[in-house]
């Protein structure tokens, strides 16, 4: 807590507030993409693009499969049910309306 009492930022709001990240989400919201392509559309460099990558999937929310076609490309996409956990869970935390809305019975 900080000296006014109030909780600190949910670490989801850390994780995804950076630009070149949010870009990356942004990006992969469309689409399943490669590292290459990535670099394309956010125009940073690959080792930048690769360190976010990293953070992301460390956080869980964006996850790499292997090309089927021939193993030596990576697609990274986003971990939708953990974004959505994220959000619902920043929301909570920052007033107890904003949580998670019950399904209709």
């Amino acid at each position: 807590m900080s000296r006014s009492g109030q909780a600190a930022p949910p670490p989801f709001i850390g994780l995804v507030a950076h630009e070149v990240r949010w870009r990356l989400l942004s990006e992969l919201a469309r689409s399943d993409l490669r590292v290459r392509e990535l670099v394309a559309l956010v125009d940073q460099p690959q080792n930048l693009v690769s360190y976010h990558l990293r953070l992301l999937r460390s956080g869980g929310l964006v996850t790499a499969r292997r090309s089927s076609h021939d193993g030596r490309d990576s697609y990274y996409h986003l971990d939708l049910e953990r974004l959505r956990q994220g959000l619902a869970a920043t929301g909570a935390a920052l007033h107890p309306a904003l949580g998670p809305v019950p399904a209709p019975s």
